[in-house]
């Protein structure tokens, strides 16, 4: 195949993200998806917020907003109402499709039922990819630069050497129902032993009476599997008021996010990573599809001006990956120090931490979910709290600490 200015393995938004930067700053891009459908199976639940959906671009046809939550813990209840929503659910196909669709009409080039299978390395520098497409047949396409945006599996990071991939990950089983019954502006999360150890339950409209309802359990902290806590949560909703009379399951989703916190490194000669390959996501709720954009922005434009300088080292390289920590590094180890501390709590211990969380004001509980910890409404919150500070002052302390 001819050569091209890159290469980008995996259609998912922070693949997609760049390619679009990248083909509107004038390079040759192709993008591999290893599925036969960009946006399924569907793998994650699509929850994020309406401010970021905005910013990014994503119409609000593909999401369902949000006008209440509730988190429940074995004896305790937190509960918000939002008169000004911040939270929605995605149409997570519908998002992922109209990414593909953004991209190709800035020029990207699209191939589904194609599976990056290896790096091309050469003097210790990516030089494009092998693949495989769904008749079994190997192709060779060789770039200038190569993007991995293989998910969880960070494939190419760990063939070229970059990183070796991760020990901890959100493991997800969910329903997607139609649940004619259901409230649909409102969000429930369930934590503790009974339905999520080291995890929570949760379910999640996203309009025309699809809700989404799922458990995930951290593998690394536990080997419980989500899936038989599933039908377990579906079976007793009632007891927290979740109304899933006559509502039956139309797909069945299951997935993994890596849970580690960022990489400790996601660049290389001649390649970089973008959104789960680089352990972007946020940990504290395993959200991903809005932190995979952002990367993919900024790895696309950096990735232009090195090809524009004839500069595809990691030296050149390395600007984005500067660029990521020293703007979302701080709150994204937060995040990740945060799901490392509770992933371990007990029933009493969930009990107390939904206490402190009831301490917070809608707005305060909406920065905490959206790993929104190094700004102004953290020293609001924990100075009208003395027991809230007590409990997070050393968590936030020794993670800012950290590198």
């Amino acid at each position: 195949m001819e050569p091209l200015d890159v290469v980008i393995a995996g259609g998912g938004p922070g693949g997609l993200a760049a390619a679009k930067i990248l083909a509107e700053r004038g390079a040759r891009v192709l993008v591999l998806e290893a599925n036969a459908e960009i946006g399924s199976p569907t793998r994650t639940t699509g929850g994020t917020f309406i401010q970021d959906a905005q910013a990014l671009g994503i119409p609000p046809r593909l999401y369902h907003i949000l006008r209440r939550g509730r988190m429940h813990s074995a004896h305790r209840v937190v509960a918000r109402e939002y008169p000004t929503p911040f939270a929605c659910i995605l149409n997570v196909r519908g998002v992922f499709q109209f990414l593909a669709e953004r991209a190709i009409d800035a020029g990207v080039a699209l191939q589904v039922s194609a599976t990056a299978r290896e790096v091309i390395m050469e003097n210790g520098a990516a030089r494009g990819v092998t693949a495989q497409d769904a008749r079994g047949r190997v192709m060779t396409q060789r770039a200038r630069l190569t993007i991995d945006g293989t998910g969880y599996r960070a494939t190419l990071c760990k063939r070229a050497g970059i990183h070796s991939g991760f020990n901890r990950f959100g493991v997800g089983a969910e329903y997607d129902m139609y649940a004619p019954h259901y409230d649909e502006s409102e969000t429930v999360g369930i934590v503790g032993s009974a339905f999520a150890p080291a995890g929570y339950a949760w379910t999640a409209p996203y309009g025309n009476h699809r809700v989404r309802v799922g458990v995930g359990i951290i593998h690394g902290d536990s080997t419980a599997n989500p899936a038989e806590y599933l039908d377990k949560f579906l079976s007793q909703a009632e007891k927290f008021n979740i109304n899933l009379k006559g509502a039956q399951p139309l797909e069945y989703h299951h997935g993994l996010i890596p849970s580690d916190g960022m990489a400790t490194k996601f660049v290389g000669n001649g390649i970089l990573a973008v959104g789960d390959a680089a352990g972007q996501p946020s940990a504290l709720l395993g959200e991903g599809i809005r932190w995979a954009m952002r990367g993919g922005i900024l790895a696309g434009n950096v990735a232009a001006d090195a090809l524009q300088a004839n500069d595809v080292s990691e030296k050149f390289l390395a600007r984005y990956e500067q660029q990521w920590r020293k703007t979302y590094g701080k709150n994204l180890r937060i995040a990740a120090a945060i799901n490392r501390r509770i992933a371990g709590w007990n029933d009493a211990q969930w009990d107390e931490g939904i206490e402190l969380l009831n301490q917070l004001n809608a707005e305060q509980f909406g920065h905490a979910l959206a790993s929104n910890f190094v700004s102004s409404w953290t020293l609001w919150a924990l100075a009208g709290n003395p027991k809230l500070l007590r409990k997070s002052l050393n968590l936030v302390i020794e993670t800012l600490k950290s590198k």
